[in-house]
């Protein structure tokens, strides 16, 4: 059914294309800013996609019915380690037949929801710069340019950031031993390691997130010869403590700067903010694009469930909107937040803060409920 009223979505990543499909498909005209040559160098970060944001993925008719396809992988389990004895474990319920979540290539999924987009008869693109004089007046903006986008700032709402003193390094390898579908994550107190899994269920593949001091990174960034890149295969499988045997580097890094930060506010007049122009978040959860895609989901159900003849961009929805995100995302950023500080805090390196935290980490293991709702909370449901 068509819908009155038309719709402006800035932005060309991820997020800003699903926002556009969802209203589309709900029989909004969307405009969205005229496509752009992509990078000579794609982006090879992977992202972990659970329940939530799968079914949002399927709503946009770029998700395979079945779950089944080369670019996604199943992550079946999650391994977390401590600077000590302190682990922690995640495990799919064998009762549902599900993963934890997927991991997906990042470029391999960006070409879809491009694609999409491109075919989808209710979407227009525009030079937003200087809109055509055929262009409608929006009933709503979306901006879900990230978080320096300039729309955001012209609008005058400023986002709170607190910069971590650490980068991540973004890699692609290749394993001895078959990662088996499951994920590994390690806190030694002055980096997050992070291996997860790539290639299909049984591959061999991984994408690699390492967060490291910003004094320490770029060492990593200016090699030049074969031995500095055997040298940073061993220190990895050093640091992964061979769980998959020894790391073969095959492609990266590439290094990213690391902030937690939220906007004053989410909406302006007839405007909402999403993804990362909404909010930032250290990628030791997997949660950062789960957050955008929860965003857009949102926003587009509230649409849905307006007044009869209200407008899209009434004060009304975007208030109910920013309500539902802010109660849902504060929580999941304090939560990373805090892990960071908890392992990588000077202060708490003595040998009994150590042991507090690595304790405090298998006690929260044993909490068969807890853990199951925190479980629950990342996959999305």
């Amino acid at each position: 059914m068509t819908q009155s009223g038309h719709i402006t979505v800035l932005g060309a990543g991820i997020t800003a294309h699903a926002a556009a499909l969802l209203l589309a498909e709900q029989g909004f005209s969307v405009s969205l800013p005229a496509p752009q040559a992509p990078p000579h160098t794609r982006d090879i970060r992977a992202y972990a996609i659970n329940h939530t944001s799968r079914d949002t993925l399927k709503a946009c008719g770029v998700w395979p019915q079945d779950d089944q396809a080369a670019w996604l992988t199943p992550m079946t389990h999650m391994r977390v380690f401590g600077d000590a004895s302190g682990a922690l474990q995640f495990d799919a319920p064998p009762q549902q037949a599900q993963p934890l979540a997927w991991m997906v290539d990042v470029p391999v999924l960006e070409d879809h929801l491009a694609e999409a987009v491109t075919r989808h008869a209710r979407v227009q693109f525009d030079d937003h710069a200087s809109p055509s004089a055929q262009t409608p007046p929006s009933a709503l903006t979306i901006i879900c340019e990230g978080k320096s986008g300039i729309a955001r700032t012209a609008l005058g709402i400023d986002m709170v950031s607190k910069h971590y003193p650490h980068r991540a390094l973004a890699l692609r390898m290749r394993a001895e031993h078959s990662h088996g579908g499951v994920a590994h994550q390690w806190f030694n107190g002055t980096h997050i390691l992070a291996l997860l899994p790539m290639g299909g269920a049984d591959g061999h593949d991984l994408a690699v997130v390492w967060s490291l001091p910003d004094a320490a990174h770029q060492t990593w960034l200016d090699m030049e010869t074969t031995a500095q890149t055997a040298a940073l295969e061993d220190q990895l499988t050093q640091a992964s403590q061979g769980a998959l045997g020894h790391l073969s580097l095959t492609s990266g890094p590439v290094a990213f700067p690391l902030s937690v930060g939220l906007t004053t506010q989410w909406i302006a007049q007839q405007t909402a903010l999403a993804g990362d122009a909404a909010h930032t978040i250290h990628p030791l959860a997997g949660q950062g694009l789960n957050l955008g895609l929860a965003d857009v989901q949102t926003l587009s159900d509230c649409v849905a469930a307006r007044a009869r003849g209200e407008s899209p961009g009434a004060s009304r929805v975007l208030q109910r909107y920013q309500r539902r995100r802010r109660a849902a995302t504060e929580p999941m950023q304090w939560v990373t937040h805090g892990l960071f500080h908890l392992f990588n805090n000077p202060l708490g390196r003595n040998p009994a803060a150590s042991w507090l935290r690595n304790a405090g980490m298998s006690g929260f293991n044993a909490m068969g409920p807890l853990k199951s709702w925190v479980q629950r909370v990342g996959m999305g449901n």
